[in-house]
């Protein structure tokens, strides 16, 4: 469970963090702003495209994670068709439970869980990489027939990000390394900066049931 919502936390620091842009343009970037307003809502989901898969192996269905914060809660969210696993961090323990099944959960507590500060993490994430990238330019592009707004940035080395815009919302991630050749992309389905707080709320009729069903969540959320 540790490693699960150590995999979460880092995925939205990694989020994060490529928003942490040294941008001097003459105007305000759409990045930048991006992360202005994720510095003063302290709150915010990012939900992302995780690829199509086949429930059962034959019913095709798009996937996707969630990740949220707010205060120092964390919980990551995996949907595919009727299959719902939900993560949390709060409180100093771990939860895992299936929403759409909210009679029972397992528990994780741990010394680690309990000192997680998520926004400090996050704080010192951006910190380090602000001032790595510098912006390049900006310009439009189309993708499978849909046009973009797109602002490339660079490392000052051999990495390009270019952030793909439908008007203010970010859908696109794609990372281009010049010496590995490799090209990265992320999809992104939604951004928001409020977050509900029954996101983190536990099933109140739930059974604990951490002895039996450790291992199955685990498995589970692992796949």
């Amino acid at each position: 469970m540790k490693k699960i919502f150590s995999a979460a936390v880092a995925a939205i620091i990694l989020i994060v963090s490529v928003f942490s842009l040294n941008a001097f343009a003459a105007d305000t970037t759409k990045t930048e702003a991006l992360l202005a307003k994720l510095n003063s809502a302290k709150e915010v989901s990012v939900t992302l495209t995780a690829g199509d898969v086949n429930l059962l192996g034959a019913i095709p269905t798009k996937a996707t994670d969630t990740l949220y914060i707010k205060d120092n809660k964390a919980a990551y969210e995996y949907k595919a068709g009727f299959i719902n696993a939900r993560a949390v961090i709060k409180d100093g323990a771990a939860y895992g439970f299936f929403p759409s099944l909210p009679f029972f959960y397992v528990k994780i507590e741990n010394s680690a869980i309990a000192s997680m500060d998520i926004w400090g993490l996050i704080e010192e994430t951006t910190n380090i990489t602000l001032g790595v990238l510098q912006f390049v330019k900006s310009y439009d592009e189309a993708i499978d027939g849909k046009t973009y707004f797109v602002e490339e940035f660079n490392d000052r080395a051999q990495v390009t990000s270019k952030f793909y815009y439908e008007g203010d919302n970010l859908k696109i991630l794609k990372v281009e390394d010049a010496q590995s050749k490799s090209v990265q992309y992320t999809y992104f389905e939604n951004i928001s900066f409020t977050v509900d707080d029954s996101v983190f709320e536990i099933p109140a009729a739930a059974f604990d049931l951490t002895p039996v069903l450790k291992g199955l969540f685990l498995a589970l959320i692992a796949a």
